[in-house]
């Protein structure tokens, strides 16, 4: 048996966790004008808003504004009623930002008889030739609170046999493993044990936290679960080894269109210091789409025998659309835009069937050369004028879009009936301007805001980062005629190193979970 088999086989169990009756919390009550009246525990109060507690992970944020009384210690007395988390085992197919399918992800959770809650994910995917493993589980007591948390993370480039080699019965490929290693903290009051094993040895260290912290696996599940925002809390994370702040919005009902279907579906959005991923989960909690590193990463639901039967020929629409020119890009907020096929070089629309909303990317060239960006601005907003007449352009203010200095217009207008919303951002671009127009039913427009917000931290603006050049053996490899290699996901949400398909893959929908995977859409990149 090898050493690294051996540190492997010397992991410590997390011990059962110890759970102690607890007498029923005083709770507080927070009423509203409009008769609402919400029970539970107050965590924050702040001049003009209030958090209370109304279940384990749940948080409701509500405004003084809204409040008519707020009467500390006066509830029944009652616990609050926990969150559970229901039993999980979902298959996915991940596509890349081009939508082809790179490997495959499984999410478990399992409940024991003495309330003990596992959640786990395994994936795999490829990036080029190379390999990469990943199984991520926590544990929570029956309580919901986090007891232990595993990770284990392989990397592996394929190798020749020496059976091949000899040209001998048997002959095919396996792996050389290049790097991995297992990480585990395990809860042990005011602190983390935490264990480290890779190919140089083990290594224990002791990590102090908060009572509060968690584990970004468990309160993703109980975001999930209780619909409830999660301010920014203290999490360890055993990918990074280090405790990190995330956070989980209030989950909000939205309406797409998918395969021609228009449906309700509920948003759960994830922050970290990583980026933003959201997720759109259906009336019975079961997941139609999944970001795992924004665009770059997308998980789409389907059968276990199709996620781990990657068909090339099935990819989905591409998150990230260039100009025909190639000289700059939008990455789609999500499925629910889609980009009209053969559009013209120098222009990007988006489509949002669901709401008749619309996304207009465009440079305009005609500027003479040193042009300020206020009278490209004041340009701009005569032809929007033209264009729009039924609009009308109020304020304007100063934005940064990818570190330019840049212009934004606000308009409104449209029939009494059908008030409409837009905003028109000028952008600096190469000696001239780029003009994002995002445009939406006023009535849609709360609900269609966070997209918006991601265009101005997702676009792209310059050709590298759209098609990026290959230099050296990579570029004496593209020149051969090649199958297109599937490409996974980078930390920030670039296109992976390989040409951009000129015309982008078919539209297909969302098939049930016990069928094999026709589409959904990547979307989403991170800041």
């Amino acid at each position: 048996m090898t050493p690294f088999l051996l540190l492997l086989l010397s992991v410590p169990s997390p011990q059962a966790p110890q759970v102690q009756a607890q007498k029923p919390p005083v709770l507080d009550i927070v009423e509203l004008k409009n008769g609402d009246r919400f029970e539970g525990r107050i965590t924050n109060q702040l001049d003009g808003y209030v958090e209370l507690e109304i279940g384990a992970g749940a948080v409701v944020g509500v405004s003084i504004a809204q409040v008519k009384a707020i009467r500390r210690g006066t509830g029944a007395g009652a616990a609050i009623a926990p969150v559970v988390v229901p039993a999980r085992n979902e298959w996915f197919v991940l596509h890349d930002a081009h939508g082809a399918g790179v490997g495959w992800l499984h999410a478990t959770v399992s409940v024991a008889s003495d309330g003990t809650t596992t959640i786990s994910e395994e994936y795999e995917f490829a990036n080029g030739a190379r390999r990469y493993q990943v199984t991520s589980m926590c544990k929570a007591d029956a309580s919901l609170q986090p007891v232990s948390c595993y990770f284990r993370e392989r990397i592996s480039d394929p190798v020749l046999s020496v059976a091949l080699l000899q040209g001998g019965p048997g002959a095919g490929q396996q792996d050389r493993i290049v790097d991995e290693r297992i990480v585990q903290a395990t809860c042990q009051g005011d602190h983390l044990q935490v264990v480290r094993i890779d190919r140089a040895g083990r290594r224990e260290r002791t990590v102090d936290c908060a009572p509060a912290t968690t584990f970004p696996l468990l309160a993703q599940a109980l975001a999930r679960s209780a619909g409830g925002s999660c301010p920014s809390a203290s999490m360890f994370d055993p990918a990074t080894e280090e405790l990190v702040a995330h956070s989980y919005d209030p989950a909000r009902q939205r309406r797409v269109t998918i395969g021609g279907k228009t449906q309700q579906v509920t948003e759960i959005a994830e922050t970290s210091l990583r980026g933003r991923n959201s997720e759109w989960l259906d009336a019975g909690l079961r997941t139609l789409r999944r970001e795992i590193a924004g665009p770059a990463l997308v998980a789409v639901p389907c059968s276990a025998d199709s996620a781990r039967r990657i068909v090339p020929g099935a990819p989905i629409a591409s998150a990230l659309i260039r100009d025909a020119g190639g000289q700059f890009g939008l990455w789609a907020p999500n499925p629910a835009w889609q980009a009209p096929a053969d559009q013209p070089p120098g222009q990007i629309t988006l489509l949002c069937e669901a709401h008749g909303a619309s996304i207009g990317f465009s440079r305009i060239d005609h500027f003479e050369a040193g042009t300020s960006l206020p009278t490209a601005v004041d340009a701009v907003a005569n032809w929007f004028r033209l264009l729009h007449p039924d609009l009308r352009i109020g304020n304007r203010e100063k934005v940064v879009v990818r570190g330019r200095d840049a212009v934004r217009l606000l308009a409104t207008g449209g029939s009494a009936a059908a008030p409409t919303r837009a905003t028109v951002d000028v952008i600096p671009h190469r000696d001239q301007f780029l003009v994002l127009v995002c445009r939406a039913p006023a009535m849609a427009w709360e609900e269609l805001a966070p997209d918006f917000a991601f265009l101005l931290r997702s676009v792209e603006l310059e050709p590298q980062a759209v098609a990026p050049v290959l230099q050296g053996p990579l570029a004496e490899r593209e020149r051969q005629p090649r199958k297109a290699r599937p490409v996974a996901a980078p930390p920030e949400p670039r296109p992976p190193v390989r040409q951009t398909p000129k015309v982008l893959p078919p539209n297909v929908r969302i098939v049930d979970d016990d069928a094999p995977v026709r589409r959904d859409t990547a979307s989403a990149p991170r800041d």
